[in-house]
C-alpha cells in the first residue's frame, strides 16, 4: 500500500508580546500635604509658597494650576505624634481652548476648597466661564463647554478636556486641623488614548507623562514626635526649580515650560505609555484625639 500521508506539522506557538510595565500604584498628581506621584513611577513632596499659584499641567490648549496655602495640623498614628507646619492645595484652576483665539474665548473653571462644607461637598464649589457664559455648580450637577466637560458628584469632580485628558479633583477635610485652611484638595491626572504621545505635556506633574522614566525627588523626612516644618519642593524630580512653574494668577498659562500654545503632534511620539499621576497625602492614617 502507498505510504500514509504524514500529519500536518503543528505551527510553533506564537511568541508572546512583551509585557508592559505595571501601572503606577497611585494615580498621577498630588494628595494631602502635597505628595506627588508621577505618571511612570517616582514620588516627591511639594510644599509651595503660601498663597502662590503653580502650573501642575500644561498641554496644547489645556492648562491646570493649583494654589497652595500653609497650614498647621496634628499628625497622630502608630508611627507619629507630632505637629506639622505644612501646606495643602486649596484651589485648582483650569483653562481650555484654542491658543490661536483670544483668551476671552477660552473656557475657565475653578474648584475651591474654601466652599466645601462639613460634609466635604457644597452647591457652589466650582465656578467659571463656559462658552462665554458664567456658571456655578456643585454636588450632582455638570456642565459642558466647547473644550471642557465638568461633572461634580459628592466631594469630587471630573474635568475632561476633549478626548485627551481627565483630571479628578477631590475635596477633603484637613484632619487634625490647628490653623490655616480647614479643607484641602487632591488632584489626579489621566491620559486618554495617545494624548501623552501627541501633546508631550509639561508642568510640575505633567512632564512625567512625556517619557517613561520614573521621577524621584526630595521627600520630607517626618520625625516621630515634636514639631516639624515641611520644605521639599520636588527637587530632583522636575526640570529646573519650583519657581519656574509659578504663575501670577489663577488662569495664567505662561511659564518657562508652558505647552499651552504648542501644536498637537500629527504623529505620536513612539514608545510613551499611557499614565496616571496624582498629588496626594502620604499614606499615613491620621488618628484624632
Amino acid at each position: 500500500p502507498p505510504p500514509a500521508t504524514p500529519p500536518p506539522s503543528t505551527p510553533p506557538p506564537a511568541t508572546p508580546p512583551p509585557s508592559l510595565p505595571p501601572p503606577p500604584s497611585s494615580p498621577v498628581g498630588a494628595e494631602k500635604d502635597p505628595h506627588l506621584h508621577f505618571a511612570h513611577g517616582g514620588t516627591a513632596d511639594f510644599k509651595g509658597r503660601h498663597g502662590a499659584y503653580y502650573n501642575f499641567f500644561s498641554a496644547p490648549g489645556f492648562s491646570v494650576s493649583v494654589k497652595t496655602e500653609d497650614a498647621t495640623f496634628k499628625l497622630r498614628n502608630p508611627r507619629h505624634d507630632l505637629v506639622v507646619d505644612g501646606s495643602f492645595i486649596t484651589a485648582v484652576h483650569f483653562v481650555a481652548g484654542n491658543a490661536s483665539l483670544p483668551a476671552s474665548t477660552w473656557d475657565v473653571a475653578s474648584f475651591h476648597a474654601s466652599r466645601l462644607n462639613e460634609f466635604n461637598t457644597g452647591t457652589d464649589v466650582i465656578n467659571g466661564t463656559c462658552d462665554g457664559r458664567p456658571f456655578v455648580i456643585g454636588m450632582g450637577y455638570d456642565t459642558s463647554c466647547s473644550d471642557l466637560h465638568i461633572e461634580m458628584k459628592f466631594s469630587s469632580a471630573i474635568f475632561k478636556f476633549r478626548e485627551e485628558w481627565a483630571v479628578t479633583v477631590r475635596g477633603n477635610t484637613v484632619y487634625g486641623h490647628i490653623s490655616g485652611p480647614a479643607h484641602r484638595l487632591d488632584v489626579s491626572f489621566s491620559s486618554i488614548g495617545d494624548a501623552a504621545q501627541r501633546s508631550l505635556p509639561h508642568g510640575i506633574v505633567g512632564q512625567s507623562f512625556s517619557n517613561n522614566a520614573p521621577r524621584v525627588g526630595k521627600l520630607d523626612s517626618y520625625p516621630k514626635a515634636g514639631r516639624f516644618a515641611t520644605s521639599a519642593m520636588a527637587e530632583g524630580a522636575i526640570d529646573g526649580e519650583a519657581a519656574m512653574y509659578q504663575v501670577t494668577q489663577p488662569f495664567d498659562i505662561d511659564f518657562v515650560f508652558s505647552r499651552f500654545r504648542a501644536a498637537v503632534l500629527t504623529a505620536p511620539v513612539g514608545g510613551i505609555l499611557p499614565g496616571k499621576a496624582s498629588s496626594t497625602e502620604q499614606n499615613l492614617p491620621v488618628l484624632l484625639n
